[in-house]
């Protein structure tokens, strides 16, 4: 092999490696665009998620504060001047109003559950996603 042909062997040679390095780089650059779009979804998802379940709270926490006025109203030694006190007939009436309340909230808990679930899935599956993309 002549001097020439042998410059021009590691000069192909040269070529071919910057060609799979380009490749290389187009695929890292590629998974990284991949991860960051994972890594913008789950951090989108956690902060909806966390006002969902705020709010939640707090719907439970008011219903939780008329179970509480309800049942001091129902209490044998609660004072005519209490605020909570009223006559049997119209607790009997308020006790109504509370059952329907009560199922009310007992069916948003449910479907806040489930709708729980299947959030928690998703951030899973995105984690899971995000993992597979780090191998």
């Amino acid at each position: 092999m002549t001097d020439r042909e042998q410059l021009k062997q590691y000069n192909l040679q040269w070529q071919e490696d910057d060609q799979r390095w380009q490749q290389e780089i187009e695929h890292w650059q590629h998974s990284t665009q991949r991860m960051v779009a994972l890594i913008y979804l789950l951090e989108k998802s956690l902060p909806e998620h966390s006002s969902s379940i705020e709010k939640h709270k707090k719907r439970i926490d008011e219903h939780n504060a008329e179970l509480v006025h309800y049942e001091c109203g129902l209490d044998e030694h609660c004072l005519t001047t209490c605020p909570s006190h009223i006559n049997l007939e119209k607790h009997q009436k308020m006790h109504q109003k509370m059952q329907l309340r009560h199922e009310e909230m007992k069916k948003e808990h449910e479907r806040f559950s489930r709708n729980y679930q299947k959030q928690m899935q998703r951030v899973r599956e995105l984690a899971e996603r995000l993992l597979k993309e780090l191998d």
